[in-house]
């Protein structure tokens, strides 16, 4: 994702204690990496956070070297084809760029004949090149043009009403401690977008509302049933992405990892279906 310097002179600690594998996994780009770097010119907390980070990483890639060299027990062909074919049909997740350039027939071997104890990402559901621009904006945190304390929530799909070439039509969560908090108009690539943001009780979510009626939103990660519908759900970043589809209207929900985990998430989604519409 590519956070732009104006918006956040630095990052917080919460923001980058969120995204602190990716920085240490060099996915920033030079603005996000700018922000981060002038964050941990001053915090040592954070510091401390990112050193431990890069060390266990080191460690984890010396492990794997030793295992490596006699006599490292070697694992069954049938096994090793198996794991390597495995790993080819899924996504490149970060503990793989993390051990670059160890050669996956190699690990597949450490991972069968030599005990390694290591935290992974394997597995994770990545999102889409849309559902990522959802995160990056999200992220951005940008000022809100309709607050819902000071004009109330029954004026939203009015507000909306001349920004956009549709009609959208906020869900109403259902769950206790959720609360809309206000909107903005907003942009996802070429698709227009309305931005609605709720308090959580610990957090905040953003949610993205697009029309798709040829059906080209790339929602990206996995499918999974939620009540009577099946939605997508997605990771990265620090953030879960739920996507569903009402007919034309596409739905994307934004939420930190620490604010409401995977399944919390397609929790609140089945809350809010019943109330979606276009």
């Amino acid at each position: 994702m590519a956070i732009e310097p104006s918006l956040n002179a630095a990052m917080d600690c919460t923001e980058l204690e969120r995204s602190i594998d990716a920085y240490v996994d060099g996915e920033f780009d030079a603005p996000e990496r700018a922000e981060a770097d002038l964050h941990l010119a001053t915090c040592e907390r954070c510091r401390a956070l990112a050193g431990a980070r890069a060390a266990l990483r080191a460690a984890v890639r010396a492990k794997l070297r030793e295992a490596m060299t006699p006599p490292a027990v070697r694992a069954p062909d049938a096994l090793r084809t198996r794991i390597e074919a495995d790993l080819a049909r899924r996504r490149r997740p970060l503990w793989r760029r993390a051990l670059s350039p160890i050669p996956v027939a190699t690990l597949a071997a450490c991972a069968a004949g030599a005990v390694v104890v290591f935290w992974t990402h394997a597995g994770e559901a990545h999102p889409g090149p849309l559902a990522e621009e959802a995160i990056t904006s999200h992220h951005r945190d940008l000022p809100l043009d309709y607050v819902a304390a000071s004009v109330g929530e029954s004026a939203l799909p009015a507000w909306f009403a001349d920004k956009l070439t549709f009609r959208p039509s906020p869900p109403r969560f259902r769950a206790e401690g959720v609360s809309l908090e206000g909107a903005r108009f907003s942009q996802l690539r070429e698709w227009e977008a309305a931005y609605v943001r709720y308090r959580l009780p610990r957090g905040k979510a953003g949610l993205f509302i697009v029309d798709d009626p040829g059906g080209r939103f790339d929602v990206g990660g996995q499918a999974v049933t939620v009540g009577e519908r099946t939605i997508r759900v997605a990771r990265g970043h620090g953030y879960n992405v739920a996507v569903w589809r009402d007919d034309k209207i596409v739905y994307s929900l934004v939420v930190g990892e620490g604010d409401l985990d995977e399944a919390a998430l397609r929790e609140l989604v089945r809350t809010a279906q019943a109330g979606s519409g276009r």
